[in-house]
């Protein structure tokens, strides 16, 4: 699994929110250039105040301060923190901010009867249902933390206590790929500025089409490279020798993936997904058990995570392991903002074995009688759900 001339020197994994957040801290408390913060939800609350006390010193030193959050992730952020960053100087973002419900509804009638000068209604909630759920933090250009770690108190068990949501990290240090900073360039500049978007989507564009047979960051920035990726998923989903152990929120995949995943089985591969028990999106959950039956048929193990809330996101097949943002589902493949990155170190794989192993300690296996055991009501919304799908 080591690579040559690997693009990073370092690689931490965190499993605990209040680690994860820790040295984030730290690292911010200690920039001396730069912070680029981007982040899906951040939340009024403990761990909101000591992200933004923190941004706001970092700039009393000089360093240069940015904040981006997503428009629907993050409805009440301007109202709870915009104030005080202003005041501190902190340069901060919505990404595709949605306007109050009067003015969608204007829009959307004024795109009929004004269909020359409007835009079309059909692109307009495109737009607005193309978010930002990448979680990235970089400091000084070089350390860069990534995952599925909002802003939010859940994710602290020194607030929310054994509760606290289940989610995974990834902190690299001596970060030498230049995609991520692009990347955070390219979302900084969205419908803000729209020559300097063009600029830096051109190169995070040519960044990441360099021939080459390894790829180790995911960034799904154009149709092309999103196309790509799920491609490359798909191939290393379908040459699976041994193994392919899933753990993820929001399981609604793609028909391809799921006949990969389905077949692989067949063919007698160790397949394992975890997935939550108790979900902060109920309707995922029952769109996701549509899938349960052939895959239970096909010899495929699907497991309910019940200690708290789940929401890691990590794909091992073989001796090959994706850590990031991306969900299983068609919001990840098709619509929103991702960053995934493929692990580099065989100690890093190791330990990401030793916690799925943990996971499943925690968590209850499913099995095809259950299925049958579920009420009518669970079975109506698994059905409606899945053909919804596209939508949620």
């Amino acid at each position: 699994m080591a690579r040559r001339n690997p693009p990073w020197d370092g690689e931490k994994l965190y499993f605990k929110g209040d680690d994860y957040f820790k040295d984030v801290l730290t690292a911010i408390r200690g920039a001396r250039g730069s912070v680029d913060f981007e982040v899906y939800i951040f939340e009024k609350g403990s761990l909101g105040d000591r992200v933004a006390s923190a941004l706001i010193q970092a700039v009393g030193r000089g360093v240069r301060v940015r904040l981006l959050v997503d428009g629907i992730g993050s409805p009440d952020f301007t109202a709870a923190y915009g104030s005080r960053l202003q005041k501190g100087g902190v340069r901060f973002r919505v990404y595709r901010r949605v306007p109050p419900l009067f003015h969608l509804v204007r829009r959307f009638f004024n795109s009929f009867l004004h269909r020359k000068t409007a835009p079309q209604p059909g692109r307009f909630w495109f737009r607005m249902n193309h978010r930002d759920h990448r979680k990235l933090v970089m400091v000084d250009g070089s350390r860069v933390w990534l995952g599925g770690f909002n802003v939010s108190d859940a994710h602290l068990e020194s607030i929310a206590g054994p509760k606290a949501w289940r989610d995974t990290g990834l902190g690299l240090s001596r970060v030498k790929d230049r995609a991520f900073q692009l990347a955070f360039n390219t979302a900084w500049h969205d419908r803000f500025h729209r020559r300097h978007w063009r600029f830096y989507r051109r190169q995070l564009i040519a960044w990441l089409s360099r021939k080459s047979s390894f790829h180790p960051v995911q960034i799904n920035a154009t149709r092309r490279l999103r196309s790509r990726f799920h491609r490359e998923q798909l191939g290393r989903l379908r040459s699976a020798q041994q193994r392919i152990w899933v753990i993820t929120p929001y399981f609604v995949p793609t028909i391809p993936l799921y006949r990969a995943l389905l077949h692989a089985a067949l063919k007698g591969r160790d397949v394992r997904l975890i997935l939550p028990e108790k979900s902060d999106v109920p309707f995922v959950r029952w769109a996701s058990m549509a899938f349960f039956h052939p895959l239970l048929k096909a010899g495929c193990r699907i497991f309910e995570y019940r200690k708290s809330i789940l929401h890691a996101k990590t794909l091992i097949v073989d001796d090959w392991a994706l850590v990031g943002s991306s969900n299983l589902n068609h919001r990840s493949f098709l619509f929103d903002l991702e960053v995934d990155v493929v692990l580099q170190r065989p100690a890093s794989l190791k330990f990401l074995e030793r916690q799925y192993a943990s996971d499943l300690g925690k968590s209850r296996e499913i099995r095809l009688a259950d299925l049958k055991l579920r009420p009518f009501w669970i079975r109506f919304l698994t059905w409606l759900f899945f053909h919804l799908r596209h939508w949620i």
